[in-house]
């Protein structure tokens, strides 16, 4: 199975999207908070230090979706002039 393969067969989670990360070579000496699959809360920490466009892509997407975890859609908010 090739990396392209396990991209797009990954668990769509923060332990799927670390594993694709520790694939991709965001390995550090110190893994830190070890998933069940092997990687690490640090190789996705890495992956995302080294990919602002993938910061901007999940910043976009919880500002589309609205995804708080009460469900509340996220609104603009009226700054008060003092």
């Amino acid at each position: 199975m090739g990396l392209r393969n396990d991209i797009e067969n990954a668990k769509q989670s923060a332990e799927g999207i670390a594993l694709v990360a520790r694939k991709l070579g965001y390995t550090e000496a110190w893994e830190q908070l070890q998933f069940r699959n092997g990687a690490s809360a640090t190789n996705l920490i890495e992956f995302l230090d080294d990919n602002p466009g993938a910061c901007e892509a999940i910043l976009q997407w919880i500002l589309d979706e609205g995804c708080t975890r009460d469900g509340e859609k996220i609104e603009d908010e009226d700054e008060d002039d003092d």
